[in-house]
């Protein structure tokens, strides 16, 4: 509770403090929806549609455009189903900076962000909260994570940068009797090049290598029984390429692939590939009207999980795929100094197949409401 007192309360200081520069900025938006799927259960759980209300507030600031911090958090309200209520925040503080060496050019950046979820855990397989062994655990997958990262860009021409990047992060979820412990620490190791081969457009293509230890977790055999005396460890590897065009100031195209290895420490029974291909788009029609737009097919599969055994504990629990579409709108009506107000819509729609039913479902929702934003 501390901690998502201490990211709204920053949420709402940032804006108003003497760090504030002219390129601070702040914007609330309320919007009021229908869900027909909150839990994203099969369609013979799902139940009935449920009406939300959702707040979300923003702000961000730098000084000197050295030290930049950013905090967002927001809350969703089911009128009939408070199972479904949710609460995420997020607070960021960066430095950046550049120098030269030999002539040559370079960038850094340091920073640390804090994130915390909160959201009642409801079963795919009953569609009711979740129970291990006779006991509630309706908080099973609810998180705070820190992570640090460090990263130097070697700039050889104007058109081109080379990252290097170290990311660690540490990972809490709640602690429950008797239940393995999600909690784990994450290491990343990137490497990515960036080319802007003209003023319209660029390509960027990055690698990644990680490594994920669980706190306490046990690692499993191939009929997916604990290996006593073993801590689960995942080795990473992600492979990230795209394109992003912007033919004008007010277009902006966003073309994106991921693959993705994991392996496990003990027996593969945790291997798996998964990976996305994404578009995304934001177009200005004059000055007062935006549209967004953004598809994405996802695709996880477990390599060695032929005959899955229902766990409701496992964080990714059988093979699926499927497409995820959602359409933004804002029309800004009523403008005074930097302040604007706007009309924002909002429809997203899900469908995702699996082998097993219970990870098969489609959800639609969609949410009109005001959106003010400052500075």
């Amino acid at each position: 509770m501390k901690g998502k007192l201490f990211v709204v309360y920053l949420t709402l200081l940032l804006p108003l403090t003497g760090l504030a520069s002219s390129d601070k900025s702040v914007n609330a938006t309320i919007t009021y929806g229908v869900d027909d799927n909150p839990f994203n259960l099969t369609e013979a759980l799902k139940g009935v549609e449920q009406h939300f209300a959702f707040a979300e507030i923003r702000a961000r600031t730098n000084y000197n455009k050295l030290f930049f911090f950013s905090a967002r958090a927001d809350k969703a309200l089911y009128k009939d189903d408070p199972r479904a209520d949710e609460f995420n925040a997020y607070a960021s503080v960066r430095f950046r900076s550049k120098f030269k060496l030999a002539k040559q050019k370079f960038r850094f950046q340091i920073g640390s962000n804090y994130r915390i979820k909160d959201k009642t855990y409801v079963s795919k397989n009953t569609g009711l909260v979740g129970v291990f062994r006779g006991s509630s655990i309706a908080d099973r997958y609810d998180w705070d994570q820190v992570t640090t990262n460090a990263e130097l860009t070697y700039l050889p021409t104007k058109n081109l940068s080379l990252d290097f990047n170290f990311e660690n992060r540490a990972k809490d979820y709640a602690e429950l009797a008797e239940a393995s412990d999600f909690s784990y620490l994450h290491q990343k190791y990137l490497i990515g090049l960036e080319y802007k081969s003209s003023d319209l457009g660029r390509f960027f293509i990055n690698a990644a290598l990680k490594q994920r230890d669980y706190n306490d977790k046990r690692g499993k055999n191939l009929l997916g029984d604990d290996v006593l005396g073993t801590d689960l460890i995942f080795d990473y590897n992600t492979l990230n390429l795209g394109y992003i065009y912007r033919p004008n100031k007010k277009v902006r195209w966003r073309y994106t692939y991921n693959y993705e290895e994991r392996r496990d420490n003990t027996s593969g029974y945790y291997n798996a590939t998964s990976g996305h291909l994404a578009i995304t788009a934001k177009h200005q029609f004059g000055d007062y009207q935006y549209l967004t737009a953004r598809i994405k097919y996802s695709k996880f599969s477990l390599i060695n999980q032929i005959d899955f055994s229902e766990d409701q504990l496992e964080e990714q629990a059988s093979d699926r795929k499927g497409l995820g579409v959602a359409i933004g709108y804002e029309w800004v009506f009523a403008t005074l100094y930097d302040t604007n107000i706007a009309l924002y819509s909002e429809i997203e729609y899900d469908n995702f197949e699996s082998f097993d039913v219970i990870y098969t479902y489609e959800s639609r929702k969609i949410s009109l409401g005001v959106r003010w934003s400052a500075f």
